[in-house]
């Protein structure tokens, strides 16, 4: 028990760093923007097929649309 609670201070103390702090804003504004832009604005909540391949094709197709929304609005630009 005592190792486990040695654990938990020790990560208590690596999300209250500066440097956690910073990656995680980081990450924020990079990688979740783009999972919020093919899920949550055209309403896609859970995929259509089952089956990792056919989920994996349907995801594959959503991040296509993806690129090709950034291509249109670059070339609006």
């Amino acid at each position: 028990m005592g190792a486990w609670l040695e654990q938990k201070e020790k990560i208590k103390e690596l999300l209250a760093s500066e440097e956690y702090k910073t990656l995680m804003k980081k990450r924020s504004t990079e990688c979740e923007t783009v999972f919020n832009q093919t899920k949550g604005n055209p309403g896609f909540r859970n995929f259509h097929l089952r089956g990792k391949a056919k989920s994996g094709t349907e995801w594959g197709l959503l991040m296509i649309v993806y690129d090709f929304k950034q291509l249109v609005r670059l070339m609006n630009a």
